[in-house]
């Protein structure tokens, strides 16, 4: 197994586990050639949510990469997410020319690495050099315990959508919705919150609080969204193209004054008409906590998709008008009591 890598640029990477480093302490670091995924689970258990997947293509990121591993060249460690922020805000200060990192196993004797009750037996070592103020170059090593996951790679996976449901693009401003819900989250009823999504009246969205049919709350988005049913039997893959076509799917104001979808280049949707089951609501209950802690990353993300389906939801982000980051939220829905 090994693993090299080195690059000059941090910045993404850095502000990425900072909208993160709320929701948990440790992370999983998957490494491929393509693609690095910093993976967020609740517990370590692949079937809790919410789960958080960032992916950042090692081409957009890296200068150099070497990765050998005997599982289809792929590594995956578990870390400490702040010890990992900590030392990229060092490297940052340093104003280094680049960062080396390197996957280092621990030997008998414990030197390179350290080996715990957790099984922490590697670390992740990431060395710069910057000159100071005397004109001296200093060499800066740090090295990270790490834990091997050997055998998560075939436990791990992406969350898929198996059911239907609409994808509907949040505006920047949408932020302030959890603003608002925030004002209900210490009050006894609130640990649910139902979702309500439609096509009517150019996109509905709404958040439902109650207690026991005694006491209700709906808090609604009030502007017109962008929304659309995937027709796409693939939903995963309908999503992401939502997601990176920008521009490819547009709402336009017919003369009736309803809301018709419009396609430019997107062949994989069909239009549709305005029937009762295109026009029909979509509801989801969720935990109103996991819904409240995504609010960091909507706030801060450039583009960002719901998609909403009865049995799960997830937001979809791109950092910034790059596709060099994405975020993905998935949230599990739960029974609504």
């Amino acid at each position: 197994m090994k693993l090299k890598f080195m690059t000059r640029n941090t910045e993404k990477l850095k502000e990425t586990l900072l909208l993160i480093s709320h929701l948990r302490k440790f992370v999983i670091l998957k490494f491929t050639p393509e693609e690095l995924c910093v993976i967020l689970v609740n517990g370590g258990s692949a079937n809790l949510e919410p789960q958080v997947w960032c992916k950042f293509p090692t081409a957009r990121h890296f200068e150099l990469m070497e990765i050998q591993s005997m599982r289809e060249n792929t590594i995956l460690m578990e870390i400490n997410i702040d010890l990992l922020l900590q030392t990229l805000k060092n490297f940052d200060k340093a104003n280094s020319e680049g960062l080396n990192i390197r996957l280092q196993r621990t030997d008998t004797t414990g030197e390179q690495g350290v080996a715990t009750k957790s099984g922490r037996t590697a670390s992740l070592a990431l060395f710069y050099s910057n000159i100071n103020i005397n004109s001296n170059v200093v060499n800066h090593t740090f090295r990270i315990p790490v834990k091997i996951l050997r055998e998560a790679q075939d436990l791990l996976r992406e969350p898929l959508h198996t059911d239907h449901g609409l994808i509907m693009r949040l505006p920047n401003e949408f932020v302030t919705m959890f603003k608002r819900l925030d004002k209900f989250k210490k009050t006894a009823f609130n640990d649910r919150v139902v979702i309500q999504a439609s096509k009517r009246d150019g996109g509905l969205l709404r958040f439902v609080l109650e207690e026991d049919g005694k006491f209700k709350v709906t808090v609604a988005w009030n502007n017109k969204l962008e929304v659309h049913r995937p027709t796409n039997t693939d939903t995963d893959y309908s999503v992401r193209e939502s997601l990176y076509k920008n521009g490819n799917l547009h709402l336009l104001n017919t003369e009736n004054g309803k809301e018709a979808t419009h396609h430019d280049y997107n062949d994989n949707y069909e239009e549709e008409e305005e029937d009762e089951d295109s026009l029909g609501e979509v509801e989801i209950c969720v935990k109103l906590k996991d819904w409240q802690l995504a609010s960091k990353i909507v706030g801060r993300c450039r583009t960002v998709l719901l998609y909403i389906a009865p049995q799960k939801c997830s937001l979809h982000c791109l950092l910034d008008d790059t596709d060099d980051v994405e975020l993905i939220y998935f949230i599990n829905g739960v029974r609504n009591l």
